[in-house]
């Protein structure tokens, strides 16, 4: 029989999970009598982690109230790194954003750059807060590079000159005083995208980011793969193109040097000193410009089709080793709509298992410009959540 300790811990792992659970639905998931449950719910309530805001004296017949996570339990502040702009939020125990600050990016070849677009959203969020960030205890830190999660250090940004082997954790402890995490900015996007599905999410996810970057996450019971040495799901560099174009890791013919901003970009001028008539123009250019020319200029479709159909050739590698049953595809390549899914679907039929399509479920994320910071903010809090109640690891 399991013990209060080991109850109160399920359910706090199944509340952090899916964000709230009913008494009827934990009984049945975690086998054990109402009595027990109750004992657990008491102790979490009486220390003020969990709380019951729809339960009342009266039966009425309605839906049974939520256990759910006490708003204000502590706080949460989560830290998106991008190429070119840094978003911040502040998150209450349940998820939710309370503030939220976005700058653009400046001087990012040197670590000092960097250091002082970050400082300047964290100062900024403080700020917001006022007397409220007593309230913060953690960061979640949204890396745009390679990560060594538990040492909490940021290796390499190949795009980002000025941000290579920081000790990115112990930076941010030693300025603000909160405990602090370090993730890769892809694994904090794909927490969120499970997290938006929640219960509803039957099987696996893989998750994929398409910008000036390609990257990947997996979730599978729960669990974020983070690999043995942090470098799980590195889908950007699965060579799709034997001998193709030079990639910034130093291989040939990665997906990341033909899908990647800089590889779409070689593909335009490439087409351009070619003379073909085309409205592509590399001035301003954005990877949203260039999936909205690719609807109307037929260069610019071709260049498409070969971006479509290598990332439909390297998650044909994904879905044989992983069999997912959800595949995710976020950033502004997802401008492509249905002509993205359809010629990824394409591919994967005619290079997968037919059983491995047949439960495949391929979508548009749907993610908003904050959820990647929200997510790191949140399995921020996982981690603290995990010490401060001794529960097994949270996946994320």
């Amino acid at each position: 029989m399991a013990s209060s300790l080991q109850i109160q811990g399920e359910l706090l792992d199944m509340v952090l999970r899916y964000g709230s659970v009913s008494r009827p639905v934990a009984i049945q998931a975690l086998g054990v009598r109402p009595a027990s449950l109750l004992e657990a719910v008491d102790v979490l309530k009486s220390n003020g982690v969990l709380c019951e805001p729809a339960r009342g004296g009266v039966r009425t017949g309605r839906k049974a109230p939520q256990l759910e996570l006490s708003p204000d339990y502590f706080w949460s502040a989560g830290v998106d790194f991008r190429e070119d702009t840094v978003v911040g939020v502040v998150t209450d125990m349940t998820g939710a954003v309370r503030h939220s600050v976005e700058i653009a990016s400046g001087d990012r070849q040197t670590t000092e750059g960097c250091w002082k677009d970050i400082f300047g959203v964290l100062d900024s969020l403080k700020k917001a807060c006022g007397k409220d960030w007593s309230l913060v205890r953690c960061i979640g830190f949204a890396d745009p590079g390679l990560v060594d999660v538990e040492a909490g250090k940021s290796l390499r940004a190949v795009n980002l000159p000025g941000w290579q082997n920081n000790e990115t954790r112990q930076c941010l402890e030693a300025r603000y005083g909160l405990s602090a995490y370090v993730w890769p900015e892809c694994n904090a996007s794909t927490y969120m995208e499970y997290r938006q599905r929640g219960r509803e999410l039957q099987g696996s996810l893989f998750s994929m980011g398409m910008g000036t970057g390609i990257g990947g996450g997996f979730v599978k019971d729960g669990k974020c793969f983070f690999g043995d040495s942090n470098l799980a799901m590195e889908v950007g560099h699965i060579v799709v193109k034997q001998n193709g174009p030079l990639c910034q890791c130093g291989n040939r013919g990665c997906l990341e040097a033909i899908v990647g901003k800089n590889g779409i970009l070689r593909s335009i001028r490439e087409t351009l000193q070619s003379g073909v008539n085309t409205t592509l123009s590399l001035e301003n250019f954005s990877l949203a410009q260039f999936a909205q020319c690719a609807e109307t200029d037929k260069a610019a479709r071709m260049i498409a089709t070969e971006v479509c159909e290598s990332i439909g050739r390297a998650l044909a590698v994904v879905v044989t080793l992983l069999n997912p049953t959800h595949i995710v595809l976020r950033g502004e390549l997802t401008g492509l709509g249905d002509f993205l899914l359809n010629t990824v679907q394409r591919v994967l039929e005619d290079n997968c298992f037919p059983r491995a399509m047949k439960r495949i479920h391929l979508e548009l994320s749907t993610l908003k410009q904050e959820d990647t910071a929200r997510g790191a903010a949140m399995m921020a809090r996982n981690r603290i959540v995990q010490k401060e109640f001794n529960l097994k690891d949270p996946g994320f």
